[in-house]
């Protein structure tokens, strides 16, 4: 598509003046429930504009662009990883809904039914603890609602339990419905009178490169995300003999937020429910795969980085709700209660000494604060070091591995909830025979989820 020279300078420029008021909003002191409303409000009118001077396809602030060659690179992965897509998409369906797969998906052989159990259990047990960690080194996501570090054995045991029985879909579910109930009665008690103040945290985060994620390493490990999933979706669809129609990238004003593989939906449905099930569930499960792909080098990365670390101890993320500490994640901490801290074992030192229901005196970059502790003596924080500037490179390597880990897998998990335009909803309603039911755990999830995005307003 060719333009005029006098319409190619106002693209530049719209496009120009989009980047320069969005790494504004990034680099302001405004909270990231405001940077994110802000920044959303600039992608939006980015984009609208991009449409209108483009005629590009699209709707409101979102623009497709169709790729040429993307058919291709998905009959290239077809040849190379095809013949493993099968056992993916089936480990997928599992991954997400466990022992209840056996009544749900009746075509998995019992052998991958097996191994995928097991699979599941040891993710469960060795690898989902060490994938929150890497996310509170990586991203600003919402604190936690903890009265305490330690989890009872029986409470630990169910959770298992409740995981084994109904997959990762089904105990997130769980989870959203139990925070947003926990949610809707600190509002309720707030607006009845009888709390000061909501205490509540979001349940979900929003995943924003710049505010949420590092921009850089968030755009590139967001692209390998888009690619995987998608891909994962052409190649089962060859797999099932369906064709595609076309491949491109959704952006919303000029950042990537998506990708699409255009399958043809006539043929689609007139497959049997194995075919169905499985090309729906491969996006999500070529996702939990890479997940598991880049964990071991994200972990060995992990585990180098204190070698380069400097003297400088910055904030990772928040164990709890602190009242008045204003600050985000990648605060620096220079000092609690007088005595420096040049690393994490002087934060250690000093934090065995702080008494419980006590004041800690906090010195940082953005200020000094007057932090109370909890009733176990506990600040609340989950601290860092920083790298040496000249291994930057280094950090920004983790950084990489760290964001595909854990990008992938929340997305994947997120995509197998049973919600309306996720994939999750495609594979219930292929699966279960009433759909009111369907129709019922659908609306009753998306609520779920809206409420647990409510405290961003307030926080």
């Amino acid at each position: 598509m060719s333009f005029p020279k006098q319409e190619q300078g106002l693209l530049i420029l719209t496009i120009l003046l989009g980047v320069v008021f969005f790494l504004w909003i990034l680099t302001s002191d405004l909270s990231v429930f405001m940077k994110g409303i802000s920044s959303i409000l600039i992608l939006l009118i980015t984009g609208i504009f991009i449409r209108a001077m483009t005629a590009a396809e699209g709707w409101s602030g979102f623009l497709m662009f169709k790729i040429k060659d993307g058919i291709k690179l998905i009959e290239f992965g077809n040849r190379k990883f095809g013949r493993w897509m099968d056992f993916i998409a089936d480990f997928g369906l599992i991954f997400g809904f466990g022992l209840l797969s056996l009544k749900l998906f009746r075509h998995i052989d019992t052998k991958i039914f097996v191994l995928s159990i097991v699979a599941l259990g040891v993710f469960s047990v060795v690898v989902a603890p060490y994938i929150t960690l890497i996310a509170l080194t990586t991203m600003d996501i919402p604190t936690l609602d903890t009265s305490n570090g330690e989890v009872p054995n029986t409470a630990a045991f169910l959770s298992l339990f409740m995981l084994l029985f109904t997959g990762f879909a089904g105990s997130v579910v769980f989870g959203l419905i139990s925070k947003a109930f926990s949610i809707l009665t600190s509002l309720v008690y707030f607006l009845a009178g009888l709390s000061s103040q909501m205490d509540s945290t979001p349940g979900v985060s929003f995943i924003i490169p710049g505010i949420t994620i590092p921009l850089l390493e968030g755009a590139i490990a967001l692209l390998i995300l888009l690619i995987v999933h998608e891909g994962g979706h052409g190649i089962a669809a060859l797999r099932a003999k369906i064709k595609i129609k076309s491949t491109g990238f959704l952006l919303f004003g000029f950042i990537p937020v998506g990708a699409f593989v255009d399958i043809n939906d006539k043929s689609l449905s007139k497959k049997n429910v194995k075919h169905r099930l499985r090309v729906a569930a491969a996006g999500a499960a070529s996702n939990i795969v890479t997940a598991l792909v880049f964990f071991i080098p994200t972990m060995i990365l992990l585990s180098v980085l204190p070698m380069f670390y400097s003297n400088q101890v910055i904030i990772a993320g928040f164990s709890r709700t602190i009242d008045g500490f204003n600050v985000s994640a990648n605060t620096i901490i220079y000092s609690v209660n007088g005595m420096k801290i040049s690393s994490l074992s002087d934060f250690s030192e000093i934090s065995s000494s702080i008494t419980p229901n006590s004041t800690a005196v906090l010195a940082t970059d953005k200020g000094t604060y007057e932090v109370q502790t909890d009733s176990n003596g506990k600040i609340g924080l989950y601290l860092s070091q920083s790298i040496m500037p000249e291994y930057g490179w280094l950090h920004s390597l983790y950084l990489i591995f760290a964001l595909t880990t854990v990008l992938n897998y929340f997305v994947g998990v997120i995509n197998l909830l049973p919600v309306q335009a996720f994939d999750g909803y495609r594979i219930i309603s292929d699966s279960v025979k009433d759909q009111r039911l369907v129709a019922i755990v659908s609306y009753v999830v998306l609520a779920s989820l809206l409420v647990n995005l409510l405290p961003w307003i307030w926080s």
